[in-house]
């Protein structure tokens, strides 16, 4: 697994494996040390709070081979204070999967979250599963995206 990435290609596997077309999607953060590390493999710092884009983090952001570039991250770029692990889960006696993790600095918007979701929700469709229902924790942002979708004192 690689950070940033959503792995739907896993998706199609586990759900043959498991015999189910449906899922549960979660999504939460935990706290992290803030580190910067470089990943050789990927030629990429890890650490960063990587840039959203239509509520999708960024894979491989940070590569460069460039010092300055680096100092200028260092210098405008949050470090991750979070973990954020989308989960897929059908009942509790089969294992859940990972579809994605990444860093992340908690300054997220509610459009972001639904966007996410959005993307979650069709990409699972073009595996061939269903998403039923997205769960997550009381942090605001998730709790106004959820209030969003649902159209629930908030448009």
């Amino acid at each position: 697994m690689m950070e940033c990435e959503f792995c739907f290609k896993l998706l199609e596997e586990y759900s043959r494996s498991n015999k189910f077309n449906y899922v549960f999607s979660s999504e939460d953060s935990t706290n992290s040390i803030c580190r910067i590390d470089y990943d050789p493999q990927l030629n990429s710092f890890i650490g960063f709070s990587s840039p959203l884009i239509d509520g999708l983090p960024q894979p491989n952001f940070f590569r460069t081979e460039n010092f300055d570039e680096l100092k200028r991250w260092v210098h405008n770029f949050n470090k991750s204070k979070l973990i954020n692990l989308h989960i897929l889960s059908v009942v509790p006696s089969v294992p859940a999967l990972i579809l994605s993790a990444y860093g992340s600095d908690n300054k997220v918007t509610a459009t972001d979250v639904s966007k996410r979701w959005l993307y979650i929700y069709n990409q699972c469709l073009v595996q061939g599963v269903r998403v039923i229902a997205f769960s997550t924790d009381g942090d605001p942002h998730y709790l106004k995206a959820m209030r969003l979708c649902s159209r629930f004192f908030a448009e």
